[in-house]
């Protein structure tokens, strides 16, 4: 009677532990499950409210617009946007990351999609110059006023233009398109260079500026060019209306 009775409380115990470990299971896959619900929830609030900002940003300017007009614009409390952008600095450091990402992702898909070299380099000397025109105010108003925030993400993004520049050139000078004595590094310190000087300006047409972009990129390269490119370009005129007619048709995609 006894051993009946160790064997009845023993079968009861191992009922409670098996439970215990099945609901202490159970809820531990829930509150991971939950965990990865709200960072997923997270990172897309996150998002919204940098498109949110960057709209403000560019309609108004970024002394124009505050934490609060951004709040009242995505209809969250105050609260919610302070934990997830620490300030308005954090908040804008977020939306030139983002500009800057859309112009390096065009300059790679025009590196991956084009196989003539001169047209990639003279496609992201002008796209990179013109750095979206309706992003223009943006980046000269963060340049004035956050200068610090504006050169951080300025030199990630010229140092990844700068590779696929220079990519492009080596390609075409170790296939003849450029003469063998041209100085890559210093071209490409040139072209930086200049990019960076003869940026759009927010007041600009930006159709009429693509195409003085256009043109004097094609002159400069032209100066560059091997004595075979030249004369392919000279001899058969299609061919450098060809080129011409492909650089406008990028042109026109952006």
């Amino acid at each position: 009677m006894i051993k009946l009775g160790k064997l009845i409380w023993f079968s009861k115990f191992s009922l409670y532990l098996c439970s215990r470990f099945v609901q202490g299971g159970y809820l531990r896959r829930t509150k991971h499950k939950q965990r990865y619900i709200n960072n997923m929830d997270t990172a897309e609030s996150r998002k919204k409210i940098v498109e949110t900002a960057l709209q403000l940003f560019t309609a108004r300017g970024i002394r124009g617009v505050t934490m609060d007009d951004i709040a009242a614009a995505m209809r969250i409390s105050k609260r919610t946007l302070y934990e997830t952008f620490a300030n308005k600095e954090d908040l804008l450091a977020e939306c030139l990351m983002r500009v800057h990402d859309q112009i390096d992702r065009r300059h790679k898909e025009v590196y991956m999609k084009v196989d003539e070299p001169l047209l990639v380099a003279m496609y992201m000397v002008r796209v990179n110059a013109m750095s979206n025109h309706s992003y223009c105010h943006l980046i000269e108003e963060a340049e004035r006023y956050y200068p610090e925030l504006h050169d951080r993400y300025f030199k990630i993004h010229t140092n990844a233009f700068r590779d696929m520049i220079e990519k492009s050139l080596n390609y075409a000078q170790a296939n003849n398109y450029l003469r063998p004595n041209v100085d890559i590094e210093a071209t490409v310190d040139f072209i930086c260079h200049f990019v960076q000087q003869r940026r759009l300006s927010a007041t600009e047409d930006s159709s009429e500026y693509a195409r003085k972009m256009s043109e004097v990129s094609f002159t400069f390269l032209r100066g560059l060019m091997s004595t075979e490119t030249i004369m392919r370009y000279e001899s058969k005129e299609e061919d450098y209306q060809q080129l011409m007619k492909k650089l406008n048709d990028i042109n026109s995609e952006q």
